[in-house]
C-alpha cells in the first residue's frame, strides 16, 4: 500500500494503532555550550604544571567566551562578567579536549575545547540578571579571501584562524568555504558552496595589510541582495608569524561578533522566533527511515529541536519539530543531510532525495 498524504498516514495508524511518542531533541541547543578553538600558552617548573596552567587558562578564556556568545552585549556591558574563579568554575566544566599540542619540559601549548554543563552556566547567568540567548540558525559560509600584494603565507594564516577558530560553535555557525572559492563577492559564484554547506548567505572577508595595520572588508551575499557588513581593524604588534596571527585572529573574531550580535538582536525584536512544522515522512524502506530520522537529528546542531515522532507505519511516519530561521535555511539545511522537504495538497512531506 502506498501512502501519499498526511490524512491517509494518520489514518493508516489509526487502524494500525502504531502510535510512537518521540523525544524532544536537545542537542541543538546544548551544542552551544562548547567553545572550541581555545588557544593556550602556559609556562611553569615542570610539563605537568605547565599542561595544567595551559588547561586552568583555558576554562577561563572558554567561560568568558561562552558568556559573551550567550548574552545581550548591552546588558552584559551593564551587569559585568559574571564571577566563576577556582572551583566555581570547575565546576562548570564537563571537560577539556585537546585539539592540538605542543609540549616541552616547561612549556605548554595547545588549541583546546572546553565543554561547560549547559544548566549550570543557564543558571549562573540568570543569576546574574542576564538574558540568555541560546537559539542557533543555519550556518553562513565564510570566505577567507586576500588582496593583491599579501604574502602568501598571511593569506594560509588567514584561512588557518578562521579554520581554527571554534566559530563552528556559534550561534550563527560559521563554516569556511574552499579555497576554491574566489573572486568578487557574488551569489551566483557562491552558492553552490554554501549549499553544501546548508548556508543561506556568504561573508566574503578579503584581508589587506598596509604596514603594523590589517584590515578586512566585509561583504555578505545571498539569493535576494548585496550587503556591505563594514571592515574590522588589528594592529600587528610584531614582525613574526605570531604576533600577525593574533592580529588576524581578532579580525576574524571581530567578523563574527557581528553577526553572532545581529542575530541575537533578532531573537531579541522577535525576528528569530520559532515555528513549528507537521509533516509526513514517506518513505519506503527502513533505511529510508531511519536516514530521515538521522537527517533531523542532525539539524538539531543548527536549526532544529523539539523533534517529536507522533505515529510510525510501514510506509511512513507523522513526524513534528520547532525549527528557527527562514525556511529556505531549513530546507538547505536537510536537502545537506539528503532529505527533501518539500509542501504538498496535504502539507509539508519529508523524503529521502532521489527517493519515491
Amino acid at each position: 500500500m502506498k501512502i501519499t498524504s498526511l490524512a491517509a498516514i494518520a489514518a493508516f495508524f489509526a487502524a494500525l494503532c502504531a502510535v510512537s511518542p518521540g523525544v524532544a531533541s536537545a542537542q541543538g541547543r546544548d551544542n552551544v555550550y562548547a567553545v572550541s578553538g581555545v588557544h593556550v600558552d602556559a609556562t611553569a617548573a615542570n610539563a605537568a604544571a605547565a599542561q595544567q596552567a595551559g588547561f586552568t587558562s583555558a576554562q577561563r578564556a572558554a567561560f568568558e567566551r561562552l558568556v559573551r556568545r550567550l548574552t545581550v552585549p548591552n546588558e552584559l556591558v551593564a551587569r559585568g562578567m559574571p564571577a566563576a574563579e577556582g572551583a566555581a568554575l570547575e565546576a562548570l566544566v564537563l571537560s577539556v579536549d585537546v585539539e592540538e599540542e605542543r609540549r616541552s619540559a616547561t612549556r605548554y601549548i595547545g588549541r583546546l575545547t572546553v565543554r561547560f554543563d549547559p544548566s549550570g552556566v543557564r543558571a549562573l547567568l540568570r543569576q546574574q540578571g542576564l538574558t540568555v540567548v541560546d537559539t542557533r540558525t543555519a550556518p553562513v559560509l565564510v570566505a577567507p579571501l586576500v588582496s593583491s600584494g599579501v604574502p602568501e603565507e598571511t593569506a594560509t594564516l588567514w584561512r588557518e584562524v578562521w579554520a581554527q577558530g571554534g566559530f563552528g560553535d556559534e550561534l550563527v555557525p560559521l563554516a569556511v568555504a574552499p579555497a576554491s572559492l574566489q573572486g568578487a563577492p557574488a551569489w551566483t559564484s557562491a552558492a553552490p558552496f554554501a549549499q553544501a554547506a546548508a548556508a543561506a548567505s556568504a561573508l566574503y572577508a578579503t584581508l589587506r595589510v598596509q604596514g603594523s595595520t590589517a584590515t578586512a572588508t566585509l561583504v555578505e551575499v545571498d539569493g535576494n541582495a548585496s550587503r556591505d557588513r563594514g571592515e574590522v581593524t588589528a594592529r600587528i604588534d610584531g614582525t613574526d608569524a605570531a604576533a600577525t596571527r593574533a592580529a588576524l585572529a581578532s579580525l576574524a573574531d571581530q567578523a563574527s561578533t557581528r553577526i553572532q550580535n545581529d542575530w541575537k538582536g533578532r531573537i531579541a525584536t522577535g525576528g528569530g522566533q520559532r515555528a513549528r512544522i507537521s509533516a509526513s515522512a514517506l518513505y519506503g524502506n527502513q533505511a529510508q527511515w531511519e536516514q530521515i530520522k538521522d537527517a533531523l537529528e542532525g539539524a538539531a546542531s543548527t536549526l532544529i529541536s523539539e523533534i517529536r515522532i507522533e505515529a510510525v507505519g510501514r510506509e511512513g511516519a507523522l513526524v513534528s519539530f520547532s525549527f528557527v530561521g527562514d525556511r529556505n535555511q531549513l530546507v538547505a539545511e536537510l536537502a545537506r543531510r539528503g532529505i527533501a522537504l518539500a509542501d504538498s495538497s496535504n502539507g509539508p512531506v519529508l523524503r529521502v532525495a532521489g527517493g519515491r
